[in-house]
């Protein structure tokens, strides 16, 4: 299991992992919203166009 260091995007203070029926989620004690897991996919470069022959 990883930890994971959270802050909140708004008022930068940690957020708490919470777990519902709907999965899991950030909640921020400080501001009192639930704050959505945001996923970093790696993009993989873009290939260059090759022209096809007809």
């Amino acid at each position: 299991m990883q930890d994971h260091n959270s802050n909140c995007p708004c008022c930068g203070n940690p957020l708490l992992r919470h777990v519902r029926q709907r999965g899991v989620y950030w909640f921020c004690t400080s501001c009192w919203q639930e704050v959505p897991i945001l996923a970093v996919s790696k993009i993989p470069p873009k290939q260059p166009a090759v022209a096809s022959k007809c």
